[in-house]
C-alpha cells in the first residue's frame, strides 16, 4: 500500500504531506491497520481538493469518482504502474466492506482517543483539527439561531415601510431586513445584481432604529480579500448617497470593510488571530460579503472571536464555487433555499411585516428539518442582466442545468449573433488553438487601454500623482480579464500568461521576469507584508530611472509600492483560474475552456466565470460541447454541517 502511495506521489497524483501522513500512521500502527493508513492518507488527499473530510460511503462505492483520480494531467506512464483506487482498497482492505471499514476505524487507536488524529463521525472521516472546525461552526451557530430576539412586527413593518415603501410584489430585499431582526444569524444569498449590498445598507439601517434609547450599535463589515473588501466598501458608501429616509441613522452605519484577516488580526508565524474566544471583538455586528469564499477554518476563527451576544450576517452566492481551501460554508448552510422550506410559523412572522404575503410554495410544515434555512433568504431577480437574454440568460441556464437554449447558443453565437438581441453580450469564439491570430487580436485589442495608461506616467515627481496614476492603472485592470479553467497545458492560466507576456512586451517579458506592466498575483498570504492569497498588484516604474516596484491598492484606497525582490509567491496574472476569480468582476470577461473533458468542469465554474463579466463575456474554446458536459456535473463537497 505504501508502495502505491509512493507511486501516486512520484506521478503527482497526491502531495507530499498525504503519503508523508500515511507513513507516519504505518510506523505508529499494527500491520493490520493498514486500511486506516490508506484512509488517513485519502482524508488529506481531499483535504487539499477543498474537501473537510472523506465521505467513506462514496469512496466505497465510486472510489475514482469521489477521489478526482487518476488527475488530469496523468501521464500514459503512470497509468501503467499506478493502481486504481479502487485496487489499491480492493488489495489494502482485502474485500473489505464499508460496514467492515467503520468497524475496523472505530477500533483502531488512530480515531479511538480523544487526541486520535482522525475522527469518525457517521460515515465520514475527519482529520481532527477540522472536524473541531466543523463542531464549532455548528455549536455557535446553533446557539445564534436560537437566540430569538424581541421583535414587535408592528414596529418592524413601520419601519420597513419608511426604508422600502409600499410593496405591490413581495419583496425579498424586505423579507431578508425583517429575517435578520429575528435571531443572531442570518444569511442573504442571491446572484450578481440582485440586490445584496441594496439590502444590507437598509438591513443596518432597520436594526439601528430598532435599538430604542441604547447606543448605537457597533457594527464592523468585512470579506475574504481586500479586493472583495474594496468593493464592499464602495458599495455601501454609494448606496448610502442614495437613501434619503436613514438622515437620523446614516452617521450610524459604516462604509469601511476590511478583510477577515485585519478583523481578527494576525498573529506573526502562527495560525491563530489576536481576536478569539479569550478576546472577542468589541461589536454588536458583523456582516461578511463574499461568503462563499470564506473556508472553514477562517469562519470557525470568526464565530470563535465573535461575542455571544453579536450578530453575524452573511452575503453572498451560493451558487458560485466554493472556497479554494477546504469548506463549502455557503453552500451547505443555504442548500436548497431555492425553495425556501419556511416552517408555517415564520412565514406568519414574516407576512405580519410585509405588504405582500409570501408565496405559499415557500412554506413547508416540515420546515424544521432545515434548520439554517429558518434564517435565510434567497434573491431570484437580477436588477444588473436581463434573465432573458444576455449574460443573465446564460448564468441561469448554467445555475439550472438547462441545455436547450445553451444548444442554440453554441450553434448560432459566431457570425450572426451579433444580430441577435439575446446573445447582445456574449460571444462564443471557437479556436483550434490557443494561439490563432484572431485571440491574439482580441488580446492586444483587450489590453490596449491598459498599455497607455502605462505609458502615460506623469510628468511631475509628485507622489500624490503618481500614485493616482497607479490607481487609476489598478482599476484598468478590471476592464478586461481572461480566465482559464485549468492551471496547466496549452489551455491553461500558466502558458495563456507566458503567451500573453510575449504578445504585449515581446522579448522585454521573455529575457527579464519582472517588467514594467506585468500584473501579479499573490498566490499565498504573507503576513509580514499584509499581502493576502489573490491580492492584485502591477509592476511600475514611478520615475523612469527609478527601479521597478510593485504597486497594491490597499483597502483604504491608497497604494502601496514594493519592491518585487520581497514577493515570493506570486503569479502573472494577465490570466488567472476562475477559481482565483471569485469575489471580483471584469467589464469584459473571457472564459477559457481546455481542449478535453476534466473534472474541474462543473457547472458551478461555469456559472463563476460567466458571473464575473459587468458588461460582455466571450467564452474561448476549442470542442464547445464540452459546456454540455460541465453543465451536467455538479460539485458536491463533502461535510456535515448540515447534519442534525
Amino acid at each position: 500500500m505504501l508502495a502505491q502511495l509512493q507511486l501516486w506521489y512520484q506521478h503527482g497524483w497526491i502531495r507530499a504531506i498525504d503519503l508523508s501522513l500515511a507513513q507516519q500512521l504505518a510506523q505508529q500502527l499494527d500491520d493490520d491497520q493498514a486500511t486506516v493508513v490508506l484512509l488517513a492518507a485519502l482524508v488529506s488527499y481531499q483535504l487539499g481538493r477543498g474537501h473537510p473530510c472523506l465521505d467513506l460511503a462514496q469512496l466505497y462505492a465510486a472510489p475514482e469518482q469521489t477521489l478526482g483520480l487518476p488527475p488530469e494531467h496523468a501521464s500514459v506512464e503512470s497509468l501503467q504502474v499506478c493502481q486504481m483506487p479502487h485496487q489499491v482498497l480492493a488489495n489494502v482492505s482485502a474485500g473489505m466492506s464499508l460496514q467492515n471499514a467503520l468497524e475496523v476505524l472505530l477500533c483502531s487507536p488512530a480515531v479511538k482517543p480523544e487526541n486520535s488524529p482522525l475522527v469518525l463521525q457517521q460515515q465520514r472521516l475527519y482529520l481532527r483539527r477540522y472536524f473541531c472546525y466543523e463542531q464549532q461552526i455548528k455549536t455557535d451557530l446553533a446557539a445564534r439561531m436560537a437566540s430569538l430576539q424581541q421583535v414587535n412586527p408592528k414596529h418592524l413593518k413601520q419601519v420597513l415601510d419608511e426604508l422600502f415603501g409600499q410593496q405591490q410584489t413581495i419583496s425579498w430585499q424586505r423579507t431578508a431586513c425583517a429575517m435578520a431582526m429575528r435571531s443572531l444569524f442570518t444569511i442573504v444569498t442571491g446572484g450578481p445584481g440582485t440586490g445584496k449590498t441594496y439590502t444590507v445598507v437598509r438591513l443596518l439601517a432597520t436594526l439601528q432604529k430598532l435599538r430604542g434609547q441604547s447606543e448605537p450599535l457597533r457594527i464592523r463589515l468585512a470579506a475574504p480579500t481586500g479586493k472583495a473588501a474594496a468593493r464592499m466598501s464602495e458599495s455601501i458608501g454609494n448606496e448610502l448617497l442614495t437613501l434619503a429616509s436613514i438622515d437620523d441613522v446614516k452617521a450610524d452605519i459604516p462604509t469601511e470593510a476590511v478583510t477577515l484577516h485585519r478583523l481578527l488580526g494576525t498573529l506573526p508565524n502562527s495560525r491563530g488571530f489576536r481576536h478569539n474566544k479569550d478576546n472577542p471583538l468589541h461589536t454588536d455586528v458583523v456582516i461578511i460579503d463574499e461568503a462563499s469564499m470564506v473556508d472553514i477554518e477562517m469562519m470557525a476563527a470568526v464565530v470563535q472571536a465573535l461575542p455571544s451576544h453579536a450578530r453575524l450576517i452573511l452575503l453572498g452566492d451560493k451558487d458560485q464555487l466554493a472556497s479554494v481551501e477546504a469548506g463549502a460554508i455557503l453552500g451547505q448552510l443555504c442548500e436548497q433555499a431555492e425553495h425556501g422550506h419556511y416552517t408555517p410559523e415564520l412565514t406568519n412572522w414574516l407576512n405580519a411585516t410585509a405588504d405582500v404575503a409570501l408565496p405559499a410554495d415557500k412554506t413547508d410544515a416540515d420546515g424544521e428539518n432545515w434548520p439554517y434555512l429558518q434564517h435565510t433568504t434567497m434573491f431570484h431577480e437580477s436588477r444588473r442582466f436581463d434573465p432573458n437574454k444576455g449574460i443573465g440568460k446564460l448564468a441561469d441556464e448554467v445555475n439550472r442545468q438547462q441545455r436547450t437554449w445553451l444548444e442554440k447558443w453554441l450553434r448560432d453565437s459566431d457570425a450572426m449573433a451579433a444580430a441577435q438581441a439575446e446573445f447582445d453580450n456574449i460571444r462564443m469564439r471557437a479556436v483550434s488553438r490557443p494561439n490563432h491570430q484572431s485571440v491574439q487580436q482580441m488580446v492586444e485589442e483587450g489590453y490596449a487601454p491598459l498599455l497607455t495608461l502605462i505609458q502615460a506616467r506623469p510628468e511631475s515627481s509628485s507622489a500624490a500623482e503618481t500614485d493616482v496614476w497607479a490607481a487609476d492603472i489598478l482599476k484598468q485592470l478590471e476592464q478586461f480579464q481572461i480566465l482559464t479553467a485549468v492551471r496547466e497545458g496549452e489551455w491553461g492560466m500558466h502558458q495563456f500568461n507566458q503567451r500573453i507576456s510575449y504578445w504585449l512586451f515581446g522579448d522585454l517579458a521573455a529575457d527579464h521576469g519582472w517588467f514594467e506592466g506585468r500584473p501579479v498575483m499573490v498566490t499565498h498570504n504573507d503576513y509580514s507584508l499584509d499581502l493576502r492569497n489573490g491580492d492584485i498588484g502591477i509592476v511600475l516604474r514611478r520615475q523612469p530611472n527609478e527601479p521597478l516596484r510593485v504597486a497594491f491598492a490597499t483597502t483604504e484606497g491608497n497604494i502601496r509600492w514594493l519592491l518585487p525582490s520581497r514577493l515570493t509567491q506570486v503569479d502573472t496574472a494577465f490570466a488567472m483560474t476562475i477559481h482565483k476569480s471569485q469575489g471580483s468582476e471584469f467589464t469584459h470577461t473571457v472564459m477559457v475552456l481546455p481542449e478535453h473533458d476534466v473534472p474541474i468542469l462543473t457547472k458551478e465554474l461555469l456559472y463563476t466565470g460567466i458571473t464575473r463579466a459587468k458588461e460582455q463575456f466571450t467564452l474561448l474554446c476549442a470542442n464547445p460541447q464540452l459546456v454540455l458536459k460541465a453543465v451536467e456535473r455538479r460539485i458536491q463537497r463533502s461535510g456535515g454541517l448540515a447534519d442534525g
